[in-house]
C-alpha cells in the first residue's frame, strides 16, 4: 500500500468514506437528510478540496467548514462513528505520513467540531 499522493488519491479516500458514510445507520440518515442526491457530486467536489487543501497542499479550499456543521444533530458518538469510518477508510487505502496525516486532522477537527457544538449547546462537561 503506498501514501496519499495525488488528488486523484484524495478523490478515492473521499468517495470511499462517503460511500460508507451513507450507508452507517448512524450516520447515514443524517448526511441523507441534509445532502440531497442531487447534491452529493458538489459536496464531495467540497471534499476533495477541503482534504487536498489539509494533505497536498493544493490551497483550493477556502470556506468555514464548521458553520455548515453547527446545527446537525449530534453528539459525541456520532462524532467517534465519524473517526472511526474515516480511520477505517483510511487504512483500507493508505499507508504513510500523509495517511497518518488524514487521520490525525480527522480526529482533530471531529474533536474540534464536538466542542463547539456542545459549547454553543450549553454543555460544559460529559
Amino acid at each position: 500500500m503506498e501514501d496519499i499522493r495525488s488528488i486523484a488519491d484524495i478523490q478515492l479516500l473521499v468517495n470511499s468514506f462517503y460511500d460508507k458514510i451513507r450507508l452507517d445507520e448512524v450516520l447515514g440518515p443524517i448526511f441523507n437528510e441534509r445532502i440531497a442526491p442531487d447534491a452529493w457530486p458538489a459536496h464531495l467536489e467540497t471534499m476533495y478540496k477541503f482534504w487536498g487543501t489539509q494533505l497536498l497542499g493544493e490551497k483550493e479550499y477556502f470556506g468555514a467548514p464548521y458553520a455548515k456543521h453547527r446545527t446537525l444533530p449530534v453528539d459525541q458518538p456520532h462524532f467517534e462513528r465519524w473517526v472511526g469510518l474515516w480511520h477505517g477508510t483510511v487504512d483500507s487505502l493508505f499507508r504513510g505520513p500523509r495517511a497518518s496525516t488524514a487521520k490525525v486532522k480527522g480526529a482533530s477537527i471531529a474533536q474540534i467540531f464536538l466542542g463547539k457544538i456542545r459549547f454553543e449547546r450549553g454543555i460544559f462537561r460529559e
